[in-house]
């Protein structure tokens, strides 16, 4: 599903720069919950990003699903993720003026909102979000929020998700739902990566990175689903 081979992306800086990550290679199947873990500033997000195709390498390759990312134009790779990536993040990025279903299918055509709108209700009905689907962000508690993140992550059916601390402003009972249908997904035969510096996904993980200073300190572990 996901192939990086020695991805490297440093940052500018006086003087010098600032390495991100460092001659990183991973892989991780369908049907796997990833963790990656490790300390606040050692470049996971920098990782997320870049297998995400929002941050291109200075070397190395991202494929997801065979394709190639950094080998695509800009809107090529735009198309890619808005069809193939679903992205969960701390601060849930929602649109304040949309109302929940409408922040779900933000960014779908006319066509594709039509086609999954069977599909979202029940995500919405799934995620406990029945009575609150014409509410608006600001007058949800931050665990419906995230609900609706991953909601609209999930909407569009992707063959990889992405979660960057998808529970760090999460109660412990929200978060464990969050993980829950993360699973769900990756047992239906899709990929998950999330990045933390927690242990709170580790009940959920099939396979563990870490990373300290860009770099993978340890061989990937296994574990069973």
């Amino acid at each position: 599903m996901v192939t990086c081979s020695h991805l490297t992306r440093n940052y500018a800086a006086r003087p010098g720069s600032v390495a991100g990550i460092v001659d990183v290679s991973l892989e991780i199947p369908a049907g796997e919950f990833a963790v990656l873990q490790g300390p606040s500033g050692c470049g996971k997000s920098t990782l997320l990003l870049t297998i995400g195709g929002m941050l291109r390498p200075e070397s190395g390759t991202v494929s997801v699903g065979g394709t190639d990312l950094y080998s695509l134009s800009a809107s090529q790779r735009a198309e890619f993720r808005a069809s193939r990536l679903g992205f969960v993040f701390q601060l849930f990025h929602l649109v304040p003026y949309l109302t929940v279903r409408e922040n779900i299918l933000a960014g779908m055509s006319t066509t594709q909102a039509r086609s999954l709108a069977s599909s979202v209700d029940s995500l919405i009905h799934d995620l406990g979000l029945s009575d609150r689907r014409n509410a608006h962000p600001g007058t949800l508690s931050a665990g419906e929020r995230q609900r609706v993140a991953l909601a609209r992550a999930l909407a569009r059916k992707p063959a990889l998700i992405l979660a960057d601390e998808p529970t760090g402003n999460l109660d412990p009972a929200n978060a464990q739902l969050v993980f829950q249908h993360l699973d769900r997904f990756r047992r239906q035969g899709g990929a998950v990566l999330v990045v933390t510096h927690g242990n709170d996904a580790a009940p959920f993980a099939t396979r563990t990175f870490r990373l300290e200073s860009g770099r993978l300190v340890q061989n990937p572990s296994l574990l069973p689903a």
